[in-house]
């Protein structure tokens, strides 16, 4: 099942901005001595930009993370294992930007010095970010796609590049389909095209587990991507959804309409 990519971004934010009200009245609450002289309004401010900041900055890392196919939970864990780092340099930002400078922060001296004592300092709050995104992250019904480990728990499919390990990462995973061209293939995709060192009949082989058919002795179709089937005269051919046009052998054009149905039209 495919993500409503706004509603899931929507719904993702109204849990940060939650997490981050929560956590800023939390810490007032225990009244650190870093914001002690700062007005109570300004001080939740502070905190409430440093908590939300930091977990979209955990957020950013677990989704750049997947896209680069890394198996769970290593997202997770690394993007909890680096947040101080980049948490810091927006937090020095903040503090200088609201001027509640830390003292001893600044007669640490280089700036290196600085950055390296701020990590140290929002260590202990990334951590406690990266827990609890990572709990609002596992949290939805088991029928909604409300966070990013529900979609992967609904998305079973295996990435295109596990089935045919030449395929690039960067043309994603939405097959339409595959054309024999001497001693290659060229394989098309929703987001881009490749040219592949490989034999079609492997190819065909490493996907027969996809809703596809070899429409023609060297083309194979994705038949949720057929938009027309036709005839003309003697000619059979397919129209695919990014407007390709495909040959159609007269064997296979009975069964393709067949198994097309109502997903496609038929002239």
């Amino acid at each position: 099942m495919k993500l409503d990519h706004v509603a899931f971004t929507a719904e993702l934010i109204k849990k940060v901005l939650l997490a981050a009200v929560i956590g800023a009245g939390f810490i007032l609450v225990l009244e650190p001595n870093h914001t002690e002289s700062v007005p109570i309004l300004a001080a939740f401010a502070i905190w409430f930009a440093h908590l939300f900041l930091a977990a979209l900055l955990f957020l950013v890392g677990v989704i750049l993370l997947h896209r680069f196919r890394c198996p769970d939970p290593f997202p997770v864990v690394a993007s909890a294992l680096l947040l101080p780092v980049p948490f810091a340099l927006v937090s020095l930002g903040l503090d200088y930007g609201f001027g509640n400078i830390d003292d001893d922060l600044d007669a640490a001296g280089t700036p290196l010095s600085i950055v390296l004592n701020e990590v140290v300092a929002v260590a202990p709050i990334a951590c406690a970010v990266a827990l609890a995104m990572t709990f609002l992250l596992r949290q939805g019904q088991p029928d909604e796609d409300t966070g990013l480990m529900q979609e992967q728990r609904e998305d079973p499919s295996p990435a295109l590049n596990q089935l045919i390990e030449s395929v690039p990462v960067s043309i994603g995973d939405d097959i339409i389909r595959l054309h024999a061209q001497d001693h290659y293939v060229e394989i098309v995709t929703s987001e881009g095209r490749a040219l592949l060192s490989e034999q079609f009949g492997d190819c065909l082989e490493k996907l027969k587990g996809l809703d596809g058919i070899q429409c023609h002795r060297s083309h194979w179709i994705s038949l949720a991507h057929v938009d027309v089937v036709s005839r003309k005269g003697s000619a059979y051919s397919c129209t695919m959804s990014n407007g390709d046009r495909v040959p159609v052998s007269r064997r296979r054009y009975a069964e393709l309409r067949e198994r097309v149905g109502v997903r496609g039209s038929i002239t």
